[in-house]
């Protein structure tokens, strides 16, 4: 697949801010400023699944990043990236499995793939996470493709093509949604070490899309154990003054993202 790579860059004021800004300016000026924007191609199916899945991973990767840097932990952002990395590389080793037996059955019945011309999707890139989420779409896409082939050709029935596409729509959405467990644990995690505690806002509730009832009790034990780990040792915040408006922050994000 040809990608047209376009990075937009903006110049950011130097200014002089108070030092317990620091941490969320940056962060702020990292999301609207490193970005690309890569051209690729989808068919009408992977663009719904495009729509329901790509920003809102995208949002928990970055918030991730964000409550790593909090965290102050080292291994943190490390060890939390790398499982998700993990199960990216699962996942596209399954949709590869799946390509290489439909590819037997085109081939068995003389069947010729046309390549097709899809609508054209701009996809704004603000995390590396995100690009790698992109390129597991667009092995989906390949399979999607030979799929549509089979049920032209009355290889496969109705049901074995939305059997097959409800699959392949399961395992990206299983990698969206580990990322959106992590992202609520992580921000758990760091919450409750934050002093003081401060009750939770509207934008806590809505934060980057994050629904805790979508998420299981046994999954959000886990990854909490995982960033308890992952985050031990680290010190106490000493004043609310070190504190970062995180609520800022996510909102601006929110909106950032749905520019």
């Amino acid at each position: 697949m040809a990608e047209q790579i376009e990075i937009t860059t903006t110049a950011t004021t130097a200014t002089a801010r108070p030092r317990d800004n620091y941490v969320r300016v940056h962060f702020i000026t990292e999301c609207r400023d490193s970005r690309i924007v890569v051209e690729t191609h989808l068919s009408p199916t992977m663009q719904r699944i495009y729509r329901r899945l790509f920003d809102r991973l995208s949002r928990s990767v970055y918030l991730l990043r964000y409550y790593s840097r909090i965290a102050r932990g080292n291994a943190v952002e490390s060890t939390l990236t790398k499982e998700i990395i993990a199960l990216m590389d699962e996942v596209n080793e399954n949709l590869k499995k799946k390509m290489t037996v439909a590819e037997q059955i085109l081939a068995k019945n003389n069947i010729k793939v046309k390549k097709t011309e899809f609508a054209k999707v701009n996809v704004t890139i603000i995390d590396p996470l995100a690009n790698r989420f992109l390129q597991s779409i667009n092995i989906a896409q390949d399979l999607d493709e030979k799929l549509s082939a089979l049920w032209l050709a009355c290889v496969l029935d109705d049901e074995q093509r939305s059997k097959a596409m409800q699959e392949i729509e399961n395992e990206l959405q299983g990698i969206q949604g580990k990322c959106r467990i992590i992202s609520i644990g992580l921000r758990d995690r760091v919450r409750s070490q934050r002093a003081p505690i401060e009750p939770a806002s509207e934008i806590d509730i809505a934060e980057a899309e994050i629904s805790e009832d979508e998420a299981t009790e046994s999954e959000l034990g886990e990854v909490a154990e995982s960033v308890e780990k992952t985050t031990a040792g680290r010190k106490p915040r000493k004043s609310a003054k070190e504190d970062v408006g995180s609520d800022e922050v996510e909102a601006e994000i929110a909106e950032d993202i749905a520019a």
